[in-house]
């Protein structure tokens, strides 16, 4: 199995990912939403990159049970059911319902990996479950990291490394590309502690000073759901 980590979704580009499966993650937050959505109950999610496609694909189902979800600047959407805590996904609030979400980096990275083989979404919530996911595939695999605006973000690659170093425990030496590596070994050194690496991430701050250090500790707690939704046809299920 070869393993390629993408550090951002606007660092991958023409790529021809046929035979490949992908993994795309947003640890903090839209991956780790859409994982509670769906453990919750929710139908599907659909993603979007823009506002305005998000509420024209709610108008386009008027006879469903539609909520629509998001963020910008890390802050709910004005006029918007929820934003973009994976605390708003509660049973109660998406059991039976349709989640139509659009994220600054999530959503927009979800569409770089058009063409896969299979698209999965992965978090920390659910890394073990994406481990073994994969293994099922001895194939081209692709780690695709959201990041934050288009850069490199330490959650999203600490992610990835748990990812690799879970799948280990199925594929003893997959051949792993220089950020597949890092990623591996960052997790395995700060993996007792993670905030000492994921506190410097500019995205962790973003979030801390928005009122949000509650999601943080959510999103980065390892295998708290074992379902791996994936992207098929413009729908996560």
């Amino acid at each position: 199995m070869t393993i390629e980590v993408f550090g951002a979704y606007d660092h991958l580009i023409f790529k021809d990912m046929r035979n490949t499966q992908v993994v795309v993650i947003d640890t903090l937050r839209a991956t780790s939403v859409m994982i509670t959505a769906l453990k919750n109950g929710c139908r599907q999610v659909i993603p979007a990159i823009e506002i305005d496609e998000a509420m024209r694909r709610k108008r386009s189902m008027p006879d469903q049970n539609v909520l629509l979800g998001g963020e910008r600047d890390a802050v709910k959407i004005p006029g918007f059911d929820l934003g973009n805590s994976p605390k708003e996904y509660k049973r109660e609030t998406v059991e039976g319902k349709v989640l139509v979400i659009t994220t600054t980096n999530g959503t927009a990275a979800l569409r770089r990996a058009i063409g896969a083989k299979r698209v999965l979404i992965g978090a920390m919530n659910n890394v073990s479950a994406v481990a073994k996911k994969l293994a099922q595939d001895p194939g081209p695999t692709s780690i695709i990291c959201a990041g934050t605006r288009g850069k490199f973000s330490l959650d999203d690659i600490y992610t990835a490394g748990c990812i690799i170093a879970r799948l280990k425990e199925y594929v003893p030496e997959p051949v792993l590309d220089d950020l597949g590596y890092t990623s591996e070994m960052l997790y395995q050194r700060y993996r007792d502690n993670w905030r000492d690496l994921v506190g410097n991430a500019v995205h962790y701050n973003v979030l801390i000073k928005s009122g949000f250090a509650g999601d943080i500790d959510y999103c980065m707690q390892e295998d708290t759901a074992d379902i791996v939704p994936e992207w098929t046809d413009g729908i996560v299920r």
